[in-house]
């Protein structure tokens, strides 16, 4: 989404460009790294465990670190983008998730790696994530669809390969050399955002606050932040501790690592689904009831029972993965289609803190259950029950507000939001007024 200052209509022609695709490519790539490093906490958490001898709670701090300050950066820097543009955050941020990484075979200690893999590894993901992805929607409008949808595959990519490629470095050069290989691939990052060359100055780009009071009148937006951080609470614990689950049901150690493989894949295919099947579909009462709660409620109640083969295993990451993938759209087009996009752009920042605190709390409230009860099984139970009470929170929202309205309600409505998709017209603007400011908000085809 992006809101254009109410100037004369710029010209498209250039959009096609070769260079505009360059970008493009240069952000999946950005995507492939970030992601696929930061999915495969669950191999650090087991390697971290075995070489300094902590017990799960200490351990789970690093990567839950990781995920908090790549989260909290995109709020707290984005002066940063608004300032020196999206090319320098993207640079920057290569440069400091490689030294994070590079830092980390000087460690000598547990507590070493928060501060190295941990928060400067996760300042830099977190400059050149959000980053990466505004710029390719600076570039595109009409064809934004297509082009986010290729960035988006860069998540599932990272996160399908990255596993299997740390196990096999692993094997040849111990965890310090790894993480040295890692530094080496995250400052690739540098060479993906010099690249980015800025969009055509044909347009004034107007970037909404992300912490506006605006969002905080709608009820509705406290509940989206309430299901983020059920999500990422959840997803994170699941996350972290799968290899180690597998593990002591008898998985070997390679074996377990391509488990995080198999959720990258489920998820790919779900986002792809569908994203191709449209939003419709995806807000069907059926699809949505189907892959939102039932899938939670087999998630939360027979994970023990498939963990006991690795069949079974496969099944879960399966099940999981496909979840994950259905349910980060069906959040952003039920929230966009209930507060409009324009709030949910000036809300982001709620949004992004939300998630950072259920990542943070993840791993080690699971750590802690798990100490407790000797028993990964309960760490499980309380990853799906928490996905599955996201998904009830944005289902119950959706069937009291997200359905047909009635004729005399839809000249009203039309004022308050903002329909997703218009499949009659490629293209939709309307003109909203945010804070005394006339602004264009597009309504795109779909979320990624």
């Amino acid at each position: 989404m992006s809101a254009v200052t109410n100037t004369p209509k710029p010209s498209m022609s250039g959009e096609e460009s070769g260079g505009s695709w360059l970008v493009v490519v240069a952000a999946f790539f950005v995507q492939f790294i970030i992601c696929g490093i930061s999915y495969s906490l669950g191999i650090f958490h087991i390697v971290f465990q075995d070489v300094y001898a902590h017990n799960h709670f200490d351990t789970s701090w690093i990567g839950s670190i990781q995920l908090y300050t790549t989260a909290l950066t995109s709020i707290l820097f984005r002066c940063f983008m608004s300032r020196f543009g999206c090319r320098f955050c993207v640079m920057a941020g290569g440069v400091l998730s490689a030294v994070g990484l590079g830092l980390g075979i000087m460690v000598t200690d547990l507590y070493q790696l928060y501060l190295t893999f941990g928060v400067l590894t996760g300042i830099g993901f977190g400059l050149a994530c959000t980053p990466s992805i505004m710029i390719v929607e600076q570039h595109f409008h009409e064809t934004r669809f297509e082009a986010l949808s290729i960035v988006a595959g860069g998540i599932g990519a990272g996160i399908i390969t990255f596993p299997v490629v740390i196990r096999h470095l692993l094997d040849y050069f111990s965890w310090r050399g790894t993480l040295l290989i890692l530094s080496g691939v995250a400052f690739h990052m540098v060479i993906f955002g010099a690249v980015m060359k800025p969009a055509p100055k044909k347009k004034a780009v107007h970037l909404m606050p992300l912490l506006s009071c605006l969002p905080l009148r709608h009820p509705i937006f406290h509940g989206m932040c309430i299901a983020n951080l059920f999500w990422s609470f959840g997803s994170t614990v699941i996350y972290m501790y799968l290899p180690a689950y597998a593990i002591e049901k008898g998985t070997d150690f390679y074996t377990s690592t391509f488990l995080i493989s198999c959720i990258g894949m489920a998820s790919f295919t779900a986002r792809m689904i569908f994203a191709f099947m449209g939003h419709n579909s995806t807000l069907d009462d059926v699809t949505a009831l189907l892959c939102s709660v039932c899938l939670g409620v087999v998630l939360t109640g027979v994970s023990p029972l498939l963990f006991k083969d690795f069949a079974g295993q496969i099944g879960y990451t399966l099940l999981f993965g496909f979840y994950s993938g259905y349910w980060t759209i069906f959040l952003s087009q039920v929230s966009r289609e209930l507060i409009g996009p324009e709030y949910i752009a000036m809300g982001n920042g709620y949004l992004s803190f939300m998630v950072a605190v259920g990542s943070l709390l993840g791993g080690p409230a699971a750590g802690l259950l798990i100490q407790e009860e000797s028993e990964f099984q309960y760490a499980f139970y309380l990853a799906g029950a928490c996905l599955l009470w996201s998904s009830i929170i944005m289902l119950l929202f959706k069937l009291k507000r997200c359905g047909q309205l009635p004729a005399t309600e839809k000249s009203l409505q039309s004022d308050q939001k903002i329909p997703l998709v218009d499949r009659k017209s490629e293209k939709q603007f309307k003109v909203k007024t945010i804070e005394g400011e006339n602004i264009f908000v597009e309504a795109i085809t779909a979320t990624v």
